[in-house]
């Protein structure tokens, strides 16, 4: 059994995850809320319109909570701590977008 579990299936599921909602979205043409709910840290490059850092945040953001929970000793504390900031974040930039 692989010691980094979660953070190689999060590795490959998150390209898959991204192209999915980009062409979802319209190709950033359209209703991009579901890129802010599924990717927030990188959805604050959206209103600057450099692809590029939206990308790569997108591509590092789900690995990044993989390593966090498979390096945690709690990893119920962890995944609750995770899924709140991630939530909060998101609806704070949903906020911010339709203020």
């Amino acid at each position: 059994m692989s010691k980094y579990k979660w953070t190689i299936n999060l590795s490959i599921a998150t390209p898959m995850i991204l192209i999915g909602s980009i062409i979802i979205s319209g190709g950033g043409h359209g209703f991009t809320d579901q890129l802010i709910v599924l990717f927030p840290w990188a959805s604050v490059f959206l209103s600057l319109d450099v692809e590029f850092l939206f990308c790569f945040f997108a591509l590092i953001q789900f690995p990044i909570y993989g390593l966090l929970y498979d390096k945690a000793f709690n990893k119920i504390k962890t995944l609750l701590v995770i899924s709140i900031i991630h939530f909060l974040i998101a609806g704070l930039i949903l906020f911010l977008k339709y203020r």
